[in-house]
This record gives C-alpha cells, sequence and structure tokens, in this order.
C-alpha cells in the first residue's frame, strides 16, 4: 500500500482535478447529463473513441505504477503469497480510475461498470510497454542548440508521463471548450476568448507536470552554459523557449480539438491565434516562475503555483480586454523575463 498505491493516488491527482474542472463545465446545471454523453459515445463511434483515447492517455501513467510494481521487487523475494499485493493492485487499477468510473456508473448503470471493467486490461497491457531510452549520442551545435537538447531529453527522459497525461487533458480541454462555445451562440472573437479561458484552466495539472523537469534540468546544466560561455540570458531564453514548446504542443491539440466540436470556420480561424498567442504569453510568464522554483527548497509546490497564477492571470486578462488579453499577458509575460534572467544571476553568483 505504501510503496505502490499511494503513489499512484499521487499520480492519480492531477488527472482528478482535470477532469473535475472539465465535469464541471460540461455537467453544469445547463449542460448535459453524464447519460447523454455515455449514449452519444455508445452511438457515435468517433466519439467513443476520442473519450477512449483520452481516458488511455490520462490514465496509462498512474496504471505503470500499479502494474509493472516495480516498488516492490523485494516482496517476491520473500516467503509470502503473492496475491494479495496483486489483488490490490487490481483493485486499485479499477477505484483510481474515479472519474471514469463515475461516468459510466451514473451514465449507464451497471453496464457503465462493467463497460469500464471490461476497458481496464487494455489499459494494463499499454501500461506494461516498457519503450528503450535512447542510445544514440547527441551533436549540438553552439551552446542554444546544447541546452535545448538537454532540456529536451529531460522531457522526454523524466516527463514522458506528465506529457502524456497533457496530451489527455488538452483532448479534454478541447472538447469541453468546443461544448461551451457551441452551446452558447456566440461571435468568433468572443467564443475564441471564452474557449481559450477554459483551456488555459483545464491544462494546468498537464502543464506543471512537465514543468518540475525542466526546472530541475536548468539547474543540473548550470556547469554546461558555463563552460560553453553561455550568460544568463541565453540560459533562461532556452528555458523559457522549452516551456514554449509544451505550452504551444498542448494548446495546439486543445485548440484543434475544440475546432472540430464547434465545426465554425470562422470561429476556428480566431481561435488558433488566440490561443496560441496565449500560450506564449503563458510560457513566458511560466519562465519566470520556473527561475523562482529554481532557487526554492520546494521546487515542486512553486512551479504548481507558478502554473496557476499565470492561468488565473491569463483568464482574468482574456475576461477583461477580450482578444486584446492576449497583447496584455505578452506584455506581461516579457517585461518578467529581464526579472528571470536577475533572479538567475543572483542564484548562480550564490551557488
Amino acid at each position: 500500500m505504501r510503496a505502490v498505491i499511494v503513489p499512484s493516488v499521487r499520480r492519480a491527482l492531477p488527472v482528478w482535478i482535470g477532469a473535475g474542472i472539465v465535469g464541471g463545465v460540461i455537467f453544469g446545471g445547463t449542460g448535459m447529463a453524464p447519460r447523454d454523453l455515455t449514449q452519444l459515445a455508445l452511438r457515435t463511434p468517433g466519439v467513443a473513441l476520442g473519450l477512449g483515447l483520452a481516458w488511455l492517455l490520462l490514465f496509462v501513467p498512474v496504471a505503470r505504477l500499479l502494474v509493472r510494481d516495480d516498488a516492490t521487487r523485494f516482496l517476491r523475494s520473500l516467503p509470502s503469497p503473492m496475491w494479495p499485493p496483486r489483488s490490490i493492485a487490481a483493485t486499485a487499477l479499477v477505484v483510481l480510475q474515479v472519474p471514469w468510473l463515475m461516468l459510466w456508473l451514473v451514465g449507464e448503470g451497471g453496464l457503465g461498470g462493467a463497460l469500464v471493467i471490461a476497458f481496464t486490461p487494455i489499459i494494463a497491457v499499454l501500461a506494461r510497454v516498457r519503450t528503450k531510452p535512447p542510445r544514440d549520442v547527441p551533436v549540438w551545435r553552439g551552446p542554444i542548440t546544447a541546452l535545448l537538447g538537454v532540456y529536451l531529453r529531460a522531457l522526454r527522459r523524466r516527463a514522458s508521463d506528465a506529457l502524456l497525461r497533457a496530451v489527455g487533458l488538452a483532448l479534454l480541454a478541447g472538447g469541453a471548450a468546443g461544448l461551451f462555445v457551441r452551446n452558447n451562440a456566440l461571435a468568433p472573437t468572443d467564443a475564441s476568448v471564452l474557449a481559450t479561458s477554459v483551456i488555459a484552466v483545464v491544462l494546468v495539472p498537464g502543464w506543471a507536470g512537465a514543468l518540475l523537469p525542466l526546472v530541475e534540468a536548468h539547474g543540473q546544466a548550470r556547469w554546461l552554459a558555463s563552460s560553453l560561455g553561455a550568460s544568463d540570458h541565453v540560459r533562461v531564453g532556452v528555458l523559457g523557449a522549452a516551456i514554449g514548446i509544451v505550452y504551444v504542443g498542448a494548446m495546439v491539440i486543445a485548440v484543434v480539438t475544440a475546432s472540430i466540436v464547434v465545426r465554425d470556420l470562422a470561429t476556428a480561424g480566431v481561435l488558433v491565434p488566440i490561443g496560441v498567442g496565449t500560450a506564449i504569453g503563458l510560457a513566458m510568464v511560466v519562465t519566470r516562475g520556473a527561475v523562482w522554483a529554481e532557487a526554492s527548497q520546494t521546487p515542486a509546490a512553486k512551479v504548481v503555483l507558478a502554473s496557476i497564477v499565470a492561468s488565473a492571470l491569463a483568464v482574468v486578462l482574456l475576461g477583461w480586454l477580450g482578444a486584446l488579453g492576449v497583447v496584455a499577458l505578452a506584455t506581461f509575460g516579457w517585461v518578467t523575463v529581464p526579472r528571470a534572467v536577475s533572479d538567475s544571476s543572483e542564484l548562480g553568483g550564490a551557488t
């Protein structure tokens, strides 16, 4: 329980939070009922495929801890039966799917519960798949490409589960934003602002999970930057570029999903620049928070706080200024970058 279940619950918390936000948007007092969505999934293969894929991306990282059971290998060498820990893990594999389980139980009752149980072995099989780590020798030309390569490899090696979760949340965020916009009959600009605000809130758990490895790599690569003659401006700029790749990538997935749900070319044409512009502005603001987190004794908490504050700022500016809120957010982010460079220089001197 301590070695496997507790870490699995911690990894599942961002999934529950993201799904809870989406559920609050979709299943609100004036929204659809759970049965509406489950019936739509049962009758429309495309909806079923989209929902199933989103949940696979969200829950497979949690299932890996339960299925692989790497944390309790020592138990297999002890003279004790193996069925108790395996039964606990199997039970947790179903119970930790709380949002998915509740959706189908409320929507379809016993049939929904049976469908969740039948879907669980697919999750378990995918969770057992192990990918081989990259063995190629990187060839980098110059300090900028070298640092960017370090950050991207940190994401691939230490944040693969977080990236999968971010993709799953992006699909959910885009679907929720698209439904929210389509059912309110708004003008393209207003609809795009509203959809971007919804996406910015839902994606917070996905973005935050990928930021901590970048913060750690930023601190560990300080010696490499010094040996390459890279200034603090270059280090912070490359960190911001890596954060921008994460933020813009997830936003693009969400925006494309929302555009498919909305089915309006005019709204999609406005949503893309507003969504991508917001992601770029968020990345600049979060870069300041990432440097702040690097100097902290609790970087994980600071990274999460920075993600929440940045998304909240984006929602406030978009709600206050509309489409011009994207410009205001980008301006605010651009102003905070020099401060991030200053903080990084002070941290380097202290080190």
